[in-house]
């Protein structure tokens, strides 16, 4: 007896012999097959294992069209196909509007049976795909911001939610784009400190000589510009927890104050000698190596094991490809929502393309490269053919050319090279298009530049060490 609860095709029609004929044409395409003799035993079939209805459209009692309306509410996900006599073609055109996945005009032909039932099938798991991974979203709780079920995420939960109740220092440390941010965010909302403010504050983001000011906050006439007091982001997230961004980035003698804060508890403001007692606690990140700062000379390495209290090592995206179809699926929905879109979907091979990428800026770039497809993209459904020309390989570069590559060419800062080269390019030199690209902000953008020790032009002047064949030459831009 054949299992009724796989991935099944209920053929419902009256008439006997045209039933088994369509039974057996199906089976021999390779397609699991019940059949109905009525629209009232079929009623009686619609379970979790039926994945395509194909129908009769005339029939007595219950017809096609009234077990099209059954099945939308008892297996709303099984698309349902109406075959029609001569003559029925404008009923079951109407049908259509009513939900039906499609019809054809009896006696069909065979091929265009078989792959009427095989679309149909292949929406049915597609379908079936989309409302497991809205179900694994939905089942995030309290990290529900933060997507992913693979097990270096489960390892990253289990660590929030062991330290949340604490006033540790925690550094979260990852490339760009790895989402650091929220990772602190989920970390103050599990904490007792969930109701009192998140403060963010982002070093690579501001002028040098108003880190200072913006953390610590400063008297009226403290400095020129200085026309009110300013309460800094410390005294702002008192009581709260305080995000400091791409702290390898702080200048290095504003790092003695930010110890004696963290030591003290206390700060003090630009101008003023009065100490104000603080309670905040203090999330940090950083895409830099802060260890190889410290050798540098560029970061204190007593303020590092001060903020290292519990490190925190966040996973690119290649290193969680399985998260990816969670990703994409939170990240489209979302994207649709906010652009006023209709909500889209990804075909198997497009989502393929996606888990072989190596993503370079991470879930930040996954993200940009959706919003961009979605908005300029009116398809309900987006394939290969869609995506950046990058994406469309089978595999990414790096990983498709590594073999020819010379072993000088595999470093972590090549790789990196070559991607903000291709981003460059891509962006016709435009360093704020190229920092969305490659998930990064324009100022670390700049900084990596200039700390590979080259100059750049405007796109399509050549740069005076672009002959050599290294570096962003000549695409790099304002």
């Amino acid at each position: 007896m054949k299992d009724i609860f796989m991935e099944s095709v209920l053929v419902v029609d009256d008439d006997r012999s045209s039933r088994e004929a369509t039974r057996e044409f199906l089976e021999d395409a390779g397609f699991h097959v019940v059949t109905a003799s009525s629209g009232e035993e079929a009623r009686t079939r619609l379970t979790d294992g039926i994945a395509v209805v194909l129908t009769d459209l005339v029939m007595p009692g219950v017809s096609g069209l009234d077990l099209l309306s059954t099945a939308r509410k008892q297996i709303p996900h099984a698309p349902v196909i109406l075959l029609t006599g001569q003559g029925s073609e404008d009923a079951a055109v109407s049908a259509l509007t009513s939900g039906a996945f499609h019809y054809l005009t009896k006696p069909a032909n065979p091929e265009d049976l078989s792959n009427l039932v095989r679309q149909a099938l292949e929406k049915y798991r597609m379908a079936g795909e989309i409302a497991k991974l809205h179900q694994q979203i939905a089942s995030q709780n309290g990290l529900c911001r933060i997507i992913g079920s693979s097990e270096p995420m489960r390892k990253i939960f289990e660590t929030l939610r062991m330290v949340a109740d604490t006033r540790s220092t925690v550094l979260l440390e990852g490339e760009s784009g790895t989402g650091k941010e929220l990772f602190a965010r989920a970390l103050h909302d599990l904490s007792p400190r969930r109701k009192r403010p998140f403060v963010a504050v982002n070093c690579a983001a501001l002028p040098e000589a108003l880190v200072e000011s913006e953390l610590f906050g400063h008297k009226k006439g403290a400095f020129t510009g200085a026309l009110d007091h300013r309460i800094g982001k410390f005294e702002a997230a008192h009581e709260g927890t305080l995000f400091i961004d791409e702290i390898g980035e702080m200048p290095i003698e504003l790092q003695s104050k930010l110890l004696r804060a963290l030591e003290s508890r206390s700060i003090t403001k630009v101008g003023d000698n009065k100490e104000i007692e603080i309670d905040t606690r203090i999330v940090a990140a950083t895409n830099r190596n802060l260890e190889e700062r410290i050798k540098e000379g560029l970061f204190r390495e007593d303020l590092f094991y001060r903020l290292a209290v519990i490190r925190l090592p966040l996973p690119p995206l290649r290193d969680r490809t399985e998260d990816i179809p969670l990703l994409t699926r939170a990240f489209m929905d979302q994207i649709a929502k906010e652009n006023h879109r209709p909500t889209r979907e990804i075909s198997p091979d497009a989502l393929d393309r996606l888990k072989a990428y190596d993503w370079p800026g991470n879930v930040r770039q996954l993200r940009n490269i959706l919003e961009s497809v979605i908005v300029t993209n009116p398809k309900d459904v987006i394939e290969v053919a869609d995506l950046p020309l990058s994406l469309q390989k089978k595999s990414s570069p790096t990983s498709q050319d590594a073999s020819h590559l010379d072993p000088d060419e595999l470093t972590l800062d090549r790789l990196e090279a070559n991607a903000i080269q291709e981003a460059l390019r891509r962006t016709e030199g435009n360093r704020t298009q190229a920092s969305k690209l490659l998930g990064i902000s324009v100022r670390t953008l700049q900084r990596k530049i200039r700390d590979d020790g080259r100059s750049d032009t405007l796109a399509g002047r050549p740069a005076p060490w672009g002959a050599g064949g290294g570096g962003w030459a000549g695409v790099a831009g304002a």
